[in-house]
């Protein structure tokens, strides 16, 4: 699942945004924005795993001046990531790796950032894949660190589920046909979180339940 959607995203590095503002029906960059204003301060060290073309790591340099690492394994999506960031002059607080997400265990000291975002890329990941990010993301956060969470769930009341099956999946299919991206709804996921010795803060939920906003912290 990984390996054909980030080959996707290498040959539509510049339909991403797009593709995933019509996924998230113009939802995603309002969650972003919240995320920043309520959630970072300029004093943090972030990493942003999956930065894709680094739509995150801009506002929120922009906006709190916030100093990111941000890693994706795609160097066609960096380069627009790149670009971005020179847009908006924020060179001195964003820095952009070639790096995979379960690569980190060679890259990162332990305790090294205040907060992880993962936004709508767990989902790229085999869930072998998602737990080992888990581990190395929980290795790199300082104690108390923050790791937050943007991704597709598949909601838990059964009507919602109907919904899901017959508005969601059309619309993910409608997202593949224009953009060639594609995603997969996370599935037990606070139950995993916890496992890997999290513990859950808050969640919110959108789009019916569909998209879930996910905060824990480091024990």
């Amino acid at each position: 699942m990984s390996y054909v959607f980030m080959k996707a995203l290498e040959k539509k590095a510049e339909k991403y945004d797009r593709g995933i503002k019509l996924l998230t029906l113009g939802k995603l960059p309002k969650i972003k924005k919240w995320i920043v204003e309520k959630y970072l301060t300029s004093a943090d060290q972030i990493l942003d795993i999956g930065m894709g073309t680094g739509t995150f790591a801009v506002l929120a340099a922009s906006m709190k001046k916030v100093n990111v690492v941000g890693i994706d394994q795609s160097e066609k999506m960096l380069v627009v990531a790149n670009r971005h960031i020179n847009e908006a002059n924020v060179q001195e607080y964003v820095h952009p790796m070639h790096l995979a997400a379960v690569e980190i265990d060679s890259k990162f000291l332990n305790e090294s950032f205040d907060k992880v975002i993962a936004i709508l890329s767990l989902s790229e990941m085999y869930r072998s894949e998602q737990d080992y990010c888990f581990k190395q993301i929980y290795r790199v956060l300082k104690a108390e660190g923050q790791f937050i969470i943007v991704d597709e769930t598949i909601p838990e009341k059964w009507w919602k589920k109907i919904l899901y099956f017959t508005i969601r999946v059309p619309l993910v299919f409608l997202t593949y046909l224009f953009t060639n991206l594609s995603t997969k709804s996370l599935k037990n996921i606070n139950h995993r979180l916890l496992e890997s010795n999290f513990i859950i803060i808050d969640e919110k939920k959108y789009l019916l339940e569909t998209l879930s906003l996910i905060r824990v912290k480091k024990q």
